[in-house]
């Protein structure tokens, strides 16, 4: 598989990861980063939300659109093995520069060509052949809803959706909000009206999914299982990509390098760990998780995770976050007095 105008090439089949942000995703891809027989692009892609398609309708010159590419795909990969103290142990400049060289105006609204390109200029700067590789792997939160369109540009790729009860994962979530949501205008509230759309959105996409593409295409992972049974799930999900299951898939690592739990609590956790497995209950409030049965009960039986309350406490922690809900997003004020001209 070749992006146009190049002579570079991937390895299929191309494995997408995805499910909602913070719900592990990133751990799964850490404890694939080290297997000989995989190609793990070691940061998320974050294409689909962050270029394609909505930003390009409003960005349509060239040299912005490369401009862009250049912060999504390549200092934000610097700031994150920054971060891990991890910068350097890749050459993110190396990778830039043959990414963008002979990168025509025309591929820059091809979202096929972009991946192609990426992946295939990873694997060109690690040295590694692509005939070689049994599985090359990326990751986007939230990538499970976006899967017929990437079937249109990569009609042989497969999927691992990661669950998580929707509960841990808004504690997961919370526990970031000062440090990190905030920042991006989010405080707790607009974190789980985020939580109830798109986990929402994500959980019924899983069950959407793995019924038309099948289990052979589309793997199922939930994250309370990965935790507690590591080398059961790994098992599973090598045999899934097609490699050989071997030690290194218990232990998480970034670019050959053990790396931390992605935890806004911090901690020191170089291993696989069920710490924060069913801990919802001390994390949120009980109204935060009456609020997210009430929104997400069936997803969250479909997949196993029992409601903790009654249908009458659901429905009244979610018409009183409803009155915050409809005030920030939906109300128009047309009482309001008018203004003398």
């Amino acid at each position: 598989m070749q992006p146009n105008g190049s002579n570079l090439e991937i390895a299929p089949p191309l494995v997408f990861i995805c499910g909602h942000r913070k719900c592990g995703t990133t751990l799964v891809r850490n404890l694939l980063d080290g297997h000989g027989e995989i190609a793990v692009y070691p940061n998320d892609l974050a294409l689909l939300y962050a270029y394609f398609p909505a930003w390009l309708r409003d960005h349509a010159e060239p040299d912005i659109r490369r401009s862009r590419l250049q912060r999504i795909l390549f200092a934000d990969f610097a700031n994150q093995l920054r971060k891990n103290g991890a910068i350097s142990a890749f050459d993110v400049a190396g990778l830039e520069r043959r990414f963008f060289e002979k990168l025509t105006d025309e591929e820059l609204g091809d979202p096929r060509a972009i991946i192609a390109r990426l992946l295939a200029s990873f694997l060109a700067i690690t040295g590694r052949s692509p005939s070689e590789m049994k599985a090359s792997v990326l990751k986007e939160t939230s990538i499970e809803i976006y899967a017929p369109e990437i079937l249109d540009w990569f009609p042989h790729a497969r999927f691992v959706q990661v669950l998580r009860d929707p509960r841990d994962n808004f504690a997961a979530l919370a526990a970031g909000v000062d440090k990190h949501y905030a920042l991006l205008g989010e405080d707790r509230n607009r974190t789980l009206a985020s939580l109830i759309h798109r986990a929402r959105h994500g959980l019924r996409m899983a069950s959407r999914n793995a019924a038309l593409l099948g289990r052979d295409r589309y793997h199922l992972l939930r994250f309370e299982d990965l935790v507690t049974e590591p080398e059961a799930r790994m098992r599973e999900l090598a045999l899934f990509l097609g490699v050989t299951f071997q030690p290194i898939l218990l232990d998480p690592t970034l670019l050959g390098r053990p790396v931390r739990a992605n935890s806004y609590e911090g901690g020191a956790h170089f291993a696989v760990s069920a710490r924060n497995a069913g801990r919802w209950r001390e994390r949120i409030t009980p109204e935060e998780a009456q609020t997210i049965e009430f929104h997400l009960g069936d997803e969250m039986q479909t997949f196993g995770y029992a409601p903790a309350f009654t249908a009458e406490e659901q429905a009244r922690a979610a018409a009183e976050f409803y009155k915050w809900q409809n005030y920030a997003y939906f109300y128009s004020d047309r009482f309001v007095e008018p203004r003398e001209s």
